[in-house]
């Protein structure tokens, strides 16, 4: 069974959860960027989603630590990004191998899935 990892808002989280679990993914949560980063190492899930705002160690930071981590380099990567100013340009420079805006919409995650896993 595929697994996704999320290091999401809560509320967001739901929305993907949702599109996930119909795609057949496991989901496995990470509180903040820190436990992205370990559990993504131990879990080695299909495929991450992040958000730029994490406690402890930022989305882009963890991004950077993944790409750059022989064990997780080639997991794919989904940055969540609010859609304004550079974030979707920052996630692209940080590794991210796609990314979604808000307000998020299925058909949108469904075609990223596709591509990516």
């Amino acid at each position: 069974m595929k697994k996704a990892l999320l290091a999401v808002a809560k509320a967001l989280a739901l929305d993907l959860e949702k599109v996930l679990a119909e795609e057949g993914f496991v989901i496995i949560r990470a509180e903040d960027g820190q436990e992205l980063v370990d559990l993504a190492r131990e879990q080695s899930p299909d495929l991450i989603i992040l958000e730029r705002n994490l406690p402890i160690l930022d989305g882009l930071s963890a991004m950077l630590l993944l790409k750059n981590d022989e064990s997780t380099k080639n997991i794919p990567i989904i940055a969540v990004c609010e859609g304004k100013c550079n974030q979707e340009e920052q996630a692209r420079d940080a590794g991210c191998d796609a990314y979604l805006t808000r307000p998020l919409k299925a058909d949108k995650i469904k075609q990223i899935l596709k591509e990516l896993v």
